[in-house]
């Protein structure tokens, strides 16, 4: 009977690692498409598999022609597999987040730090956004001001939107010749910012940065205008007939007479006081209004021209529509500016004060 060889007899020796498949480069899986796509009708999947530049399994190959059906050209690359769902698991159910966009929730207008607080989320103020703006698409905006209407308006805007409700724009509005004033100020333009296109964080930021202008011109200009909804008008200007770019210069206060100075000395100071002061013009207006006087001078008649010409275009009644400014004569009923418009038979449209959202020409 033979004997057991024993242990001493053995070599040792490391056993040999398994062959770890590993896998086929893009260089490969071109190689493979390419022979494939130029096979001849007698050529096997199996035979171009074995051939020694491409040498693949076959399932491999079946393989890849199923990725090239379903994934298209992104199949011709090396692929690993696409995980369904990537970085952190959510923290904040979707119904949690749907319910803080609801307006009438008691958190909807509070703070990110806030909701936290209240609903003991355990996450931070910066993962609370991304949840909100990357999974609903929702942002924080600053809410929309404006100034408190007084209930008497508020009435009239009511009413208002009765009588005109249901008319038309070719039946009613485009015969309405909307009017205006607007104001510009000549150190607010010189301090408009200016915008440049670059990449966010770009060093050229630090090469742009803008000097604010020092300029002691300090004038307003005054600008009335009016427009239907098939015509515009001229612009008025109606302030210092001045060159805007003239900087005003204060006048120098009339001489004193001093006790040790004679009467025709006196008067010679006079007239050259006189002589050194400029010319001064015809001031049109005061501040960011006018006087009625001078609107019905030389504004209100040039829109009483418009709204003459729109009646004669379309054959029909049609309206001056203007805000309640005091220069315009729409609160009192007897005024030299509501005459002129009585006696040139124009009718008002009725505004509500207030109601800057009702005059189309605002947002011009």
């Amino acid at each position: 009977m033979p004997s057991t060889p024993s242990n001493r007899d053995c070599k040792l020796h490391t056993p040999a690692k398994p062959i770890k498949r590993r896998e086929f480069d893009t260089i490969k899986r071109g190689k493979f498409f390419n022979a494939y796509d130029n096979r001849s009708p007698s050529d096997s999947l199996a035979g171009i598999c074995h051939r020694a530049d491409i040498n693949i399994p076959p399932p491999t190959a079946r393989f890849w022609l199923k990725q090239r059906e379903t994934l298209g050209s992104p199949a011709l690359r090396r692929t690993r597999k696409i995980s369904a769902r990537l970085g952190r698991p959510f923290t904040l159910l979707e119904s949690q987040l749907e319910e803080l966009e609801d307006p009438k929730h008691p958190l909807h207008k509070a703070p990110y730090e806030t909701i936290i607080k209240e609903l003991n989320l355990p996450i931070s103020a910066h993962r609370l956004q991304q949840n909100c703006s990357k999974r609903r698409g929702a942002k924080r905006f600053k809410n929309l001001r404006s100034k408190a209407i007084s209930p008497w308006n508020k009435e009239k805007r009511v009413v208002y939107g009765h009588n005109h409700s249901g008319k038309g724009i070719y039946g009613f509005w485009r015969r309405i010749w909307f009017t205006d004033e607007v104001h510009f100020n000549s150190q607010d333009l010189a301090e408009k910012a200016e915008y440049s296109l670059r990449q966010p964080g770009a060093e050229a930021r630090l090469a742009e940065i803008q000097e604010a202008p020092i300029t002691n011109l300090n004038v307003t200009l005054h600008v009335a205008g009016g427009i239907s909804y098939d015509f515009k008008g001229d612009l008025i200007f109606y302030n210092n007939p001045e060159e805007p770019a003239v900087v005003r210069k204060h006048n120098k206060a009339r001489p004193r007479r001093s006790q040790v100075e004679t009467e025709e000395e006196y008067q010679e100071k006079v007239k050259n006081w006189q002589a050194s002061l400029p010319y001064n013009p015809e001031i049109k207006g005061g501040g960011n209004s006018m006087t009625m006087k001078h609107y019905v001078e030389h504004i209100l008649p040039k829109h009483i021209a418009s709204v003459k010409r729109l009646e004669a275009h379309y054959q029909q009644r049609c309206w001056l529509q203007e805000d309640n400014d005091r220069s315009h004569g729409t609160q009192s009923l007897s005024n030299i500016a509501r005459d002129l418009k009585n006696d040139a038979n124009v009718t008002t449209l009725d505004h509500p004060a207030q109601s800057p959202d009702l005059n189309p020409i605002e947002g011009i």
